[in-house]
Formats: structure tokens, C-alpha cells, sequence
């Protein structure tokens, strides 16, 4: 059984056969991300996934009691804790690297849940502890979830911010459809490339 998000999976089953469930995606995220920086480096990435209005509705359907884009502060935490949190087993489907170093995503923080114009969109928190500052420094940020399930896309506009670099020079790119070798074979995902250095 698919245990990531499980409001979706007997309407996935409806659908498609078992043996394909995990064959092509059921859920489509649009994100985006800020990063963060405090007075010595970088301190995390400000995650944003917006869904589709399908797996939305189904969201605001489960969790929601006005069912009028409204969310109360306890539906939130209902929201986190039994369609988010489980997500710490596959990583928050967050592949990054610091300096050419895979960074594992154990633990985020200051989830955040919100409805608006049919959709859902969830905001997450994800800290960043780097062991030493470079000259430069580069960090990788990719969203993808290997088994196809769940198909992330970012941004065509703005997806990259950035914010309290004062101190930093930063520069962001996206490289699109990177090649990742999954059990499914070779699949594809938007890769973020930032280089950030102290400025002089």
C-alpha cells in the first residue's frame, strides 16, 4: 500500500490497476522556494508546493469543515500530521546538495496549509546547518519523487527568491529536465542551482 498520502490512494486504485499505481503520477505540485540567509550563511529554504484542484478538492473535502478556503489553525495540524509528516520516510521529496554534499531532509519546520482558488498549497520550512562557508558556495535544490507517484514541476514565474542576503551575493538558476535514474526508469526534474558568496 502507498502510504505517502492516502487520501488519494483508493481514488488512484478507482483508476489504475495495482501493478501500475506507482506507473505515472497521480498528484501534480507546482513549487517554488526562497532561500534564507542569516548573518553568516545559509539557515534554510522556504519550501512552497501548490497542488492540483483534484487532489486540492480532496484535501479541503477531508480537513476542512467550512469548505470555503478557510482553515482553522487545528485543521492545519491535522493536515501536517496525517498528510505531510510521513513524508520525513522519502525525504520531503527533496534531493539537495551543499558544496557537492547530499544533504538528508529529515525534519522541517513551520508548516503552513492554505486554500485558494481551488487549490492547496503547502509552505514548509526545510534548515540548512553547512559546515563550512566556500568561495563559492553552491546549493542544489531539486523536488522529486522517484516513484513517479507524485510529478513536481517548479515555477515558470519567480520560483526562485531569495531573501535577507545582505551580506551574500546570490545568483539562482533553473535547470530544466535533469536526467534521475529511478526504478522506473530514467525520469526528469527542474533542478535549482544557486551560488552564493560574502560579499567583499
Amino acid at each position: 500500500m502507498h502510504r505517502r498520502w492516502r487520501p488519494l490512494l483508493a481514488l488512484a486504485l478507482i483508476a489504475t490497476p495495482l501493478s501500475g499505481a506507482a506507473g505515472h503520477p497521480h498528484i501534480f505540485i507546482k513549487h517554488g522556494m526562497t532561500l534564507l540567509f542569516g548573518a553568516h550563511d545559509l539557515v534554510g529554504i522556504r519550501m512552497r508546493w501548490t497542488f492540483d484542484e483534484m487532489y486540492s478538492a480532496m484535501l479541503e473535502a477531508d480537513y476542512t469543515k467550512a469548505q470555503d478556503g478557510s482553515v482553522t489553525p487545528e485543521e492545519v495540524k491535522r493536515i501536517e500530521k496525517e498528510n505531510f509528516s510521513n513524508l520525513a520516510n522519502y525525504n520531503f521529496f527533496i534531493d539537495l546538495k551543499i558544496n557537492d554534499a547530499p544533504v538528508r531532509v529529515t525534519d522541517v519546520q513551520d508548516f503552513a496549509a492554505t486554500f485558494s482558488d481551488h487549490r492547496a498549497t503547502f509552505e514548509f520550512t526545510v534548515p540548512i546547518k553547512t559546515e563550512e562557508l566556500r568561495e563559492p558556495n553552491i546549493a542544489e535544490i531539486g523536488v522529486f519523487d522517484p516513484e513517479y507517484y507524485v510529478e513536481f514541476t517548479i515555477l515558470d514565474r519567480d520560483p526562485i527568491a531569495i531573501e535577507n542576503d545582505g551580506a551574500f551575493a546570490a545568483q539562482c538558476e533553473v535547470m530544466h529536465d535533469q536526467p534521475r535514474n529511478t526504478p522506473l526508469g530514467t525520469k526528469f526534474a527542474d533542478i535549482a542551482v544557486c551560488t552564493y558568496r560574502v560579499k567583499s
